[in-house]
């Protein structure tokens, strides 16, 4: 499938898609669902007291005051007796050499805590100086590999598919859509997670669902305060500064909705939904498939810092193709890369939600189309191929859907974008928001 893309020199180059440098922060910092939340975790550093006697200290999983480093012990965390004497065991033999120069024991590294017992005294040492970001960006790897599986599982089993849901409605599809494309003016704006805007097309769509089956029909003056308040609903969900209620009355809504309005709709709308907010969005699934099928254990997830690679913990791929393929994907898939691909799936995305009769696919297959149209644009780009085994196989994996299924709304997908001036006329905010936003790339390869 080919992706043809210009740009305003009359290059060679057929496509609407690409957007422009959004005004907010980055599309998505690698993450996935567990590593978003991860991102703002920060290590709780407090310093323990010197115990008199000579009595071994306990510290798991602290930083430590300079004047308390010859007197540390490293626990094991794992078969803790309640016997003191029993529990001696497990001690490490107390240090009388430096903090730089202590040997951790490789077999503390058992569970989740003791990984982060471990890089958090390695980060003491002088000679492995590491930021707090890496070592968040290396534990939420690890944590990741744990709980993948079940992530992508419990995703599935609870999204959930909204099929002709306007039904009955006076609303249009032609108004969704104008509801859909403010909503991305709005939300970048006040610079909200990008997850904010999903989480309120997710919001309303549903509610429009909910008012279908209860045969309650939806009138085009009721449009504007459903998406106010589901905007509103959604800030709350996702962000960490969420939108207040007189900024959505004052300034969101210039005043034509009161406060109580609001309010009001906002305990209907989430009565409806049985105040089940959180359910599972296209960008959910984006986020965790890239994360997925670019970051893996054979590659390291590529973590590039000498100092967390030297003590990452991660058994050496002892099968030779596993450490070709290892070495493939970090030349081929690159950190430049996957950002690239970062900002074509938001720009995708977004637009998938200004189509009524995309909506109606189940998010998870409508993500993994939606990365396949990305990289081959992506490709386009950087003249390279992206595309080969290994990427197909891994997006079948993780998405557990058919390749001829996925192929099928790339199709629709591909022709929306590359059509997107014709199907969505007089609807600007996405372009404005994103205009040229992956042709300013530099060294995207």
């Amino acid at each position: 499938m080919s992706v043809n893309v210009k740009n305003n020199n009359n290059m060679n180059v057929h496509l609407n898609v690409l957007g422009n440098k959004p005004n907010s922060k980055k599309i998505i910092q690698g993450g996935g669902v567990l590593r978003k939340s991860l991102a703002t975790h920060k290590l709780n550093y407090n310093n323990k007291e010197k115990k008199s006697n000579n009595k071994k200290i306990s510290i798991p999983l602290k930083t430590i005051n300079e004047n308390d480093k010859n007197e540390i012990n490293i626990i094991k965390t794992n078969n803790i007796s309640e016997n003191p004497k029993e529990n001696s065991n497990f001690l490490l033999e107390k240090e009388n050499n430096s903090i730089e120069d202590t040997n951790i024991n490789n077999n503390v590294i058992q569970s989740s805590l003791n990984i982060e017992n471990l890089l958090t005294n390695i980060s003491l040492s002088k000679k492995n100086k590491f930021n707090q970001d890496d070592y968040r960006e290396m534990f939420s790897k690890y944590v990741r590999d744990d709980y993948s599986n079940a992530i992508i599982n419990t995703l599935l089993s609870d999204e959930e598919q909204n099929e002709n849901y306007l039904n009955i409605h006076k609303i249009t599809e032609r108004m969704r859509t104008r509801m859909v494309d403010w909503m991305i003016e709005v939300l970048s704006n006040y610079h909200c997670d990008e997850s904010t805007f999903f989480e309120s097309v997710n919001l309303m769509d549903r509610y429009f669902k909910v008012c279908c089956e209860k045969n309650q029909i939806l009138q085009p003056v009721e449009l504007h305060l459903i998406g106010v308040t589901s905007m509103f609903i959604a800030s709350k969900y996702q962000d960490i500064y969420p939108l207040r209620l007189r900024i959505m009355q004052d300034k969101i809504a210039h005043r034509k909705l009161s406060c109580d309005d609001i309010k009001n709709k906002e305990d209907e709308i989430t009565r409806y939904l049985n105040y089940i907010v959180g359910v599972p969005t296209i960008w959910d699934f984006i986020t965790i498939y890239i994360e997925e099928i670019f970051y893996v254990k054979c590659n390291k997830h590529h973590i590039e810092s000498q100092c967390l690679c030297d003590n990452y913990d991660i058994k050496e791929v002892g099968d030779e193709e596993e450490k070709e393929l290892g070495k493939f994907i970090n030349k081929l898939y690159t950190k430049n890369m996957i950002n690239l691909l970062n900002y074509v799936c938001v720009y995708l995305a977004k637009m998938n939600c200004h189509d009524y009769n995309l909506m109606q696919k189940k998010p998870s297959l409508l993500a993994a189309s939606t990365i396949f149209v990305a990289i081959k644009i992506c490709e386009q780009i950087n003249k390279e191929e992206y595309i080969n085994d290994y990427f197909t196989n891994k997006l079948n994996e993780v998405s557990q859907k058919n390749e001829n299924d996925i192929i099928k709304v790339a199709q629709k997908i591909l022709y929306n974008a590359q059509n997107f001036d014709t199907i969505f006329n007089g609807l600007d905010n996405l372009k404005k928001v994103h205009f040229n936003a992956i042709i300013e790339l530099k060294n995207t390869k």
